[in-house]
């Protein structure tokens, strides 16, 4: 499996056990990886929601290049604003930046 290549922030975005509820209702499969963070998921992307601090979410993790605008167009859909970064495979070159 590849490393992570995504990387962003949710600002004012709810707790994250309720942002994983979200993307369930949204079609995606969802699971708590820790007390405090969830997995979800879809056949082309896998992240990791944080809750870093009361106002700020965080998520990492792969998503396939090809459709990475699809997911700020996931994020927009669910009324979040967000930042991303799209890493190369090899965590080495920045590809792209998303905001929404």
């Amino acid at each position: 499996m590849r490393g992570n290549n995504v990387y962003g922030r949710l600002p004012h975005a709810p707790r994250v056990k309720v942002l994983a509820e979200m993307f369930v209702r949204a079609g995606w499969r969802a699971r708590a990886s820790l007390w405090t963070e969830y997995e979800v998921e879809q056949q082309w992307v896998c992240i990791e929601l944080v809750e870093r601090s009361p106002d700020e979410r965080l998520f990492s993790g792969v998503v396939d290049p090809s459709p990475a605008d699809e997911l700020g167009a996931v994020l927009a859909g669910l009324g979040l604003r967000y930042s991303i970064e799209l890493w190369s495979d090899d965590g080495t070159s920045l590809l792209r930046e998303l905001t929404g």
